[in-house]
This record gives C-alpha cells, sequence and structure tokens, in this order.
C-alpha cells in the first residue's frame, strides 16, 4: 500500500496509514519541547504540556478517517506509558527559580578612575575584569544584585544594556563585545563552540526534565543570564588620559535607564533603537575614521522609516502603471519588472526618509547638517575617499556622532512618551 503524507507536527512527519513509530517519535521528544516553552519562565511544566496537547489534537482534528481515530488512539495509549514510567520522578518547575544576569564588556578607553567600584540605583555596580583595575582596564563588569524570574531578569537585562551604552557613549565612550570586532570575532567564536560543547556533553534529558551541572562562565562577554545558586566558573603600556567623571557616568545611565523603565522590549521601535545603539557604540569603538563616519550616519537609517510620496506622485505613478499594463507589445515577465520598479518609487529614498525623521526630532538646521554629512557618507561607500584631509575627516566624523547621538536621544524621548 503506498503512503500518503499527512503533514508535519513538531519537526515529526506522518504518513497515512498512521504507524506507531511515527508516534513513538512524537511523545519522545516531549520533554525537549517542554524544556523549550519553560526555560524562560513565562509558563509552567502544566501550562507548556497543555499547549502541546492542545496542538496535538488540533493536528488530528484536521486528518480524516480512519487516520484521527488511529493517531488519538496510539497517542493516548503512548502518553500513559510514558507517564507511568516518569511519575515517580521529581520534576522541577522553572517557573520558580530564580535567575540573575552580568554583563562583560569592552571600553574604547580607560575610564581611568582611582575607584574600585561604581554603583548604580543602589542594586548595580561596575567593575573591573579579574586582577585589573578601573584605572586602566578596557574589560569590565556589570553586576545586578537582584534574582528574579527568568522574563524579568531577561527584560531588566536589555534595558540595563541600553542604558550602559547611552551613558558611556556620552562620554565618548563606545562599548562592544569581542565578536563585533574583526580582531577578536574568531577567538570569542571558538570559545562559544567550546562552552556550548561542555553542556551538551554534560546535559542529561529524561522524559519530563533535564540535569547539567550548576554552573556558569564569569568570563563570557554580553548579556550572560545565569541561575540562582550556580558556580561561577572562569574558562580564562597605555595612554595616558584624564580620568572619565563617573559622576557624569552615573547622571546619564540613571537618566536613560528611568527612560527606559516604561518601554516595552518586544516593541517594534524598541528593537529599532537596540539596533541603533548597537551601530552606535560601536562606531565609537571603532578606530577607522572611514568606519566611523559610515557607521555613525547608518544609525540614523536604522532609525528612519518608509515615507510615501505625496498623494499626486502617487496618481503619476498609477497612470504609469497602467499604462504599462496594458502595452501588448511588451512580454509579460517584462511589464512585471517595469512595474515593480514603478512601484519602488512609490516611497522616498533612504536620505530624504532621514532627512525628514531629523527634521521632526531636532529641527530644520540638523535635517541640512544630516544632507551634507550624508553627502559625504556616500562618498566615503561608493568611492571609499574623500577629497578632505585627515583634519577635515575627524571633523566629519564628529559632527557625524554628534548627532547620532542626539537623535537618539530624541528618539529615546519621543519612545518614552508614546508608551504612556
Amino acid at each position: 500500500m503506498s503512503e500518503r503524507f499527512l503533514g508535519k507536527l513538531f519537526g515529526v512527519s506522518f504518513y497515512s496509514p498512521i504507524k506507531l513509530d511515527s508516534i513513538v517519535q512524537l511523545v519522545g521528544i516531549f520533554p525537549e519541547l517542554i524544556l523549550k516553552q519553560t526555560e524562560k519562565g513565562d509558563k509552567t511544566i502544566k501550562e507548556a504540556t497543555d499547549d502541546i496537547i492542545v496542538e496535538v489534537f488540533s493536528f488530528s482534528e484536521k486528518l480524516q478517517q480512519p487516520d484521527s481515530s488511529t493517531f488519538i488512539e496510539l497517542f493516548e495509549i503512548e502518553l500513559l506509558k510514558k507517564e507511568e514510567e516518569s511519575s515517580n520522578r521529581y520534576i522541577s518547575d522553572p517557573s520558580e527559580m530564580k535567575w540573575n544576569f552580568y554583563i562583560r564588556f569592552k571600553i574604547s578607553e580607560p575610564l581611568g578612575s582611582d575607584q574600585n567600584t561604581l554603583h548604580f540605583l543602589d542594586k548595580y555596580t561596575i567593575e573591573a575584569d579579574a586582577n585589573q583595575t578601573l584605572k586602566d582596564t578596557k574589560t569590565l563588569v556589570f553586576k545586578n544584585s537582584e534574582f528574579l524570574s527568568y522574563k524579568e531578569t531577561f527584560i531588566a537585562s536589555k534595558k540595563v544594556e541600553q542604558s550602559l551604552i547611552l551613558a558611556f557613549s556620552e562620554l565618548g565612550i563606545g562599548i562592544t563585545y569581542p565578536k563585533n570586532l574583526a580582531s577578536e570575532a574568531m577567538f570569542e567564536k571558538i570559545r562559544t563552540i567550546i562552552e556550548d560543547d561542555f553542556f551538551t556533553k554534560h546535559t542529561t534529558i529524561y522524559d519530563t526534565y533535564y540535569e547539567r551541572p550548576l554552573i556558569h562562565f564569569s568570563d563570557k562577554f554580553g548579556i550572560v543570564m545565569f541561575q540562582e545558586g550556580s558556580i561561577p566558573f572562569d574558562g580564562k603600556a597605555s595612554e595616558e588620559k584624564e580620568p572619565a567623571d563617573t559622576n557624569k557616568l552615573h547622571s546619564f545611565f540613571s537618566d536613560n535607564y528611568n527612560q527606559l523603565n516604561n518601554t516595552c522590549i518586544t516593541d517594534y521601535n524598541f528593537k529599532k533603537f537596540e539596533v541603533a545603539t548597537s551601530i552606535f557604540t560601536t562606531s565609537i569603538f571603532e578606530d577607522s575614521l572611514i568606519n566611523k563616519i559610515i557607521l555613525s550616519m547608518t544609525v540614523i537609517e536604522v532609525l528612519s522609516n518608509k515615507v510615501r510620496k505625496s498623494d499626486e506622485e502617487q496618481k503619476g505613478i498609477d497612470y504609469l502603471v497602467n499604462i504599462v499594463d496594458k502595452k501588448n507589445d511588451i512580454d509579460e515577465n517584462t511589464k512585471k519588472k517595469l512595474i515593480q520598479s514603478l512601484d519602488s518609487a512609490r516611497n522616498e529614498s533612504i536620505g530624504k526618509s532621514c532627512k525628514t525623521l531629523v527634521k521632526n526630532l531636532l529641527g530644520g538646521k540638523d535635517a541640512k547638517l544630516f544632507y551634507n554629512l550624508y553627502e559625504y557618507r556616500s562618498q566615503l561607500v561608493h568611492a571609499g575617499v574623500l577629497k578632505d584631509d585627515k583634519e577635515e575627516m575627524y571633523k566629519i566624523y564628529y559632527d557625524a556622532y554628534s548627532l547620532s547621538k542626539r537623535l537618539l536621544a530624541a528618539y529615546l524621548k519621543q519612545l518614552n512618551s508614546s508608551t504612556y
């Protein structure tokens, strides 16, 4: 008898007539499915299991008889068998676990401070990396004293990261992680592979729970989440500058944190803001003036939205599309491409959209500045050079950095006001 494909459920393929092997495979991945839905702490094991069961029954209802009845009968028998095997095992509920985070990052230049620890909002600290001081090191660790649910900790960590980026940028200091730097990206990738391999080899998945060593790597870069009670494990000539004003850093951080406190991290505009600040802080960290200018202007591009042309222009495009569509001496493929080209002209260019954003948030003077800077940026992207000498290049970068910084601040203010 030939087999007829019925569909896939959680990656498992089913054919008619229904075979027990496929049902066994489906029930066998239940622990992994439950783990994925509960590890963030926003669902209990029961809630995750119920959701999965609902999807299973929904899948069966779409099948025709006798496949539908056979599917449910075999599924219930196999599920009951698994429940009996694991009924005497203790299952810890991820929703009851408490989590924390740290952020380990590199800065473009040392703070130059004689302090050992910087304190923020009575629950956060910034310290130098192991066996170093805030005066000389470029590697810092941001620590949090609160243990919360996974979801609460994750949300807090993302807002803290953005507050750090903005606060340090006010001092002209960039923040980045090695994965964003060409010189260190490969080493960081190898580190990540080794760490992932360690947990893969030391994790055992049972029917309804999993076991792994309760440790976390304490020397990773970026936002690192770790469970309460886990043990930290360390996988393991400077330019004299004026010390950074840590009082200003405290003030900038607090101001930005307060503005971000009521924002939703899943909001589309927040995600755009997150990408923009990532590019912005990398532009500060970057050494090349050309890259600095391009990245600073890219920040503005990320924050901009598509702007539709006027109604009159739309009517003109409609007229041209209609003419092309009625042309019988043009083959369909060419006609389709021409219409797509005309439709793409319904929106303003990215440069004009950016200029509109700058004008709306900062005013006409900065919109004119943007226009000049964007012209320089275009020359660098397309030609790789400018006619200006090195001193002029630095001025262009500083203007681009300043404009992007002020636009981010205005965008954040708008983002914050839109949440009320």
